[in-house]
């Protein structure tokens, strides 16, 4: 049993539990006392280990992720909180393996696009007079800007609303 198993290495039951659900792997001591108290050789059991790994989207960050991309809606209401609260997010959360690769996407493309929408505001009234225009072009340059940050935030929750982590690479190619 677990139980047996933690008196047999000194270990935690916990540990044990982690290791059995496949939460964490066995390193360091932890592998040594164990393929002791269980008469393996520490590569083998460092081999089985690897072979049964457990994917549950909730435990790589699969709720951390979907809150980091809404989290990017910010930008309505807080000048950069689209890149404040999503790095606030990723950085407590960065342990997670879904969290980790795929919210530096998302807040990569979130830098590109406040990168691109400032730079249009501050070269369209200069744009505006260049042209003769006579309707406010940065109005227009920023509703437009509005309107794809949205459509990239709502495509990638419709995404991982989906939760196919299989396609999940290819489909967060945001550009």
């Amino acid at each position: 049993t677990q139980a047996d198993l933690a008196e047999q290495s000194k270990l935690s039951i916990r540990t044990i539990q982690r290791l059995e659900s496949g939460q964490s792997q066995p390193k360091g001591h932890t592998l040594k006392v164990l393929a002791i108290a269980l008469d393996v050789e520490p590569f083998e059991l460092q081999n089985m280990a690897s072979q049964k790994i457990v994917v549950n989207p909730l435990e790589l960050g699969d709720t951390q992720l979907r809150l980091l991309n809404l989290s990017t809606l910010c930008f309505i209401g807080i000048p950069f909180g689209n890149l404040i609260i999503p790095l606030l997010i990723w950085n407590k959360n960065k342990d997670l393996s879904l969290v980790n690769e795929f919210g530096r996407r998302i807040i990569s493309f979130q830098i590109f696009w406040t990168f691109c929408t400032v730079l249009l505001l501050i070269i369209s009234p200069f744009l505006q007079t260049y042209l003769s225009i006579n309707f406010s072009l940065m109005l227009a340059l920023g509703l437009i800007a509005v309107v794809i940050n949205l459509y990239f935030i709502f495509k990638t929750a419709r995404v991982l609303m989906r939760k196919d982590y299989a396609g999940l690479p290819q489909k967060l190619q945001l550009f």
